[in-house]
């Protein structure tokens, strides 16, 4: 802690020579300030200079401010300590406008909090209109439960009402009678409804029956749908994004964001990872042509970085694929049926090896959705056995993505195979209590293990997965940065709890989640994650610092100014 809290003066000494021997002279420069560059040296600077969108020198006030000219505009950071700009890893924004267009967040802790919103809801629509409660998970509900039909109809009973959990759905009284689901002998097209006591209490799938049901959603004309993700980018922009890995998108996303860049709207830096469902090497070969980009494509603004795949499900639904069955007590609060299940198996190891073979021949890294231990392994021995014919896989980086409990034995086969991981620090605040009471303990532990990626030196982001709401502390998935960086230090959930001591990491080694090691999934490390001489000019200056802050003001650390490629997208 002492060695980079010491002031060390960073130099880049033949950067500086360079510059200064061409006589040229920088746009901007930052002066008084805490630089805390996140290079290998752990080097902290006073001051810095801006050239072109890039940093054109680092080092101390005397010799940033002989680099500036008469045109210069110089800016005093009165002490403030300044961070590389933060990469958020793993969101939904184009999908979070939409969401946003069709009707705004609410973040419900209880039953009672659900049964309120339905209330205001219904006061709002004429009787017979269908209500959807926003998305909230029952393991973040303070009853960690579904609501009941009875529990709904306490809202309302003059309005079908919907509650659904991604594969489940709760309706009240009168959503059961607009399905048309009347007693137990009615079928239930690709679901299956549970019956208690005569009443129908839940439907496992049928989603296909209920959106039949349901008034279809009216597109949102494209210029709404730009308007509100420029929205939401100032509100990346505020809590210090400036690039952001938008983890599920396709060919239409991709040309979404190149316009917004060519018309300079973007004012956030795009990795696209696209998401396709094929399952042999000729369907990776069709998709790969129908898609029509190259591995890679783009600019510093906008890029192509990896395809994906989904291999299993989640935690919050009881999809997740473990190690070992899921057993009473877990099938009991999913409401599933089989013990010996283990969770959704989307892709055996022999079509894992396929796919990823063949997405490796076309030049492109590849990266998975997996959750649970028992996937992330199927993922990374097939990742393995690729490598032993086509070795160069392992240049591709390949992303782990979710990836909730590692082991030792995760992390070492990670390293090997040259792996890193985007995972979740949100579901550890909202979800460790409900791993540790329905998983047990050790698995509340290893949940969201940061330590154990650091340790076996797997690069690791964290991240939000955000997906719907605009408010970084209360959106379903929060996406706040310094929330993030409370929890990977911290390592407390919303009860005050910690689980795994041993997970908790530096406070620097938590910054680099966010910088550092997102550079290095999406091939960045030679322009972003570190402040130094030739890198793209994105940082954050902040209201405290950081590095000597007490450790519970972490997540209420607020950015007082966002820089993006030289230029201010945020600043009070």
């Amino acid at each position: 802690m002492k060695r980079y809290l010491s002031l060390i003066l960073l130099v880049a000494v033949t950067c500086l020579t360079r510059h200064a021997g061409a006589a040229e002279t920088p746009e901007a420069i930052y002066l008084n300030g805490k630089i805390i560059a996140l290079d290998a040296g752990e080097s902290i600077a006073e001051a810095l200079a801006v050239k072109e969108g890039k940093l054109f020198a680092i080092g101390t006030n005397e010799q940033i401010r002989k680099l500036a000219g008469a045109e210069t505009k110089v800016t005093d950071l009165k002490g403030r300590a300044v961070i590389p700009g933060l990469i958020e890893s793993h969101c939904h924004s184009i999908g979070a406008a939409r969401a946003e267009i069709s009707g705004g967040y609410a973040e419900l802790r209880s039953i009672t909090e659900v049964q309120d919103w339905i209330r205001r809801r219904a006061a709002e629509l004429a009787p017979g209109s269908w209500i959807e409660v926003p998305r909230n998970e029952i393991t973040r509900l303070i009853e960690q439960r579904f609501p009941t039909p009875e529990e709904l109809d306490a809202g309302t009973t003059e309005h079908p009402v919907v509650f659904v959990s991604v594969t489940k759905t709760v309706l009240n009284s009168a959503g059961w009678k607009a399905l048309g689901i009347v007693d137990e002998s009615t079928a239930v097209s690709g679901g299956e409804v549970v019956w208690e006591k005569g009443r129908p209490v839940l439907m496992r799938g049928g989603q296909a029956l209920l959106r039949s049901r349901m008034p279809a959603p009216t597109p949102p004309p494209p210029d709404l749908v730009r308007k509100k993700h420029e929205e939401l980018v100032a509100v990346y922009n505020r809590v210090g994004i400036t690039t952001i890995f938008e983890r599920a998108t396709d060919r239409q996303g991709f040309e979404f964001f190149r316009k917004q860049a060519h018309e300079n709207r973007l004012n956030v830096r795009v990795r696209g990872t696209f998401r396709f469902s094929a399952k042999d090497a000729a369907g990776v070969d069709a998709y790969v042509k129908q898609l029509g980009i190259s591995p890679g494509e783009g600019d510093d603004r906008v890029r192509a970085t990896c395809l994906k795949i989904t291999v299993d499900g989640g935690i919050h639904w009881g999809t997740t694929w473990l190690s070992e069955p899921h057993g009473e007590k877990r099938t009991a609060f999913y409401r599933n049926t089989d013990p010996a299940y283990s969770g959704t198996q989307s892709y055996s190891p022999a079509q894992m090896e396929e796919i990823f073979a063949a997405v490796n021949r076309h030049g492109w890294p590849m990266s998975a959705h997996v959750t649970g231990d028992g996937g992330a392994m199927a993922v990374l021995r097939a990742v393995e056995t690729v490598a032993k014919t086509q070795p160069d896989i392992r240049e591709r980086r390949f992303n782990l993505i979710h990836c909730y409990f590692p082991t030792p034995e995760m992390a070492t086969l990670a390293k090997a195979v040259n792996a890193g991981v985007d995972t979740q620090g949100y579901l550890y605040e909202r979800d460790a209590d409900f791993i540790a009471r329905i998983y047990g303990q050790e698995w509340a532990e290893r949940f969201i293990g940061l330590g154990e990626w650091v340790k076996a030196g797997v690069p690791v982001g964290l991240n939000s997965d955000h997906m719907i709401g605009y408010d970084p502390d209360r959106a379903m998935n929060a996406f706040n940065p310094f929330l993030m960086l409370d929890i990977a230090v911290n390592r407390r959930d919303d009860r005050g709890q910690v689980y795994g001591e041993h997970q908790r990491l530096s406070r620097l080694d938590a910054l680099r989640t966010l910088t550092v090691w997102p550079a290095w999934l999406s091939f960045d490390e030679d322009k972003l994650g570190t402040l130094e001489p030739g890198k793209l000019a994105d940082f954050v200056v902040l209201d405290r610092d950081y590095l000597s802050c007490p450790a519970e003001e972490i997540r209420e650390i607020k950015p007082e100014m966002t820089v993006m490629g030289g230029r201010v997208v945020f600043g009070k």
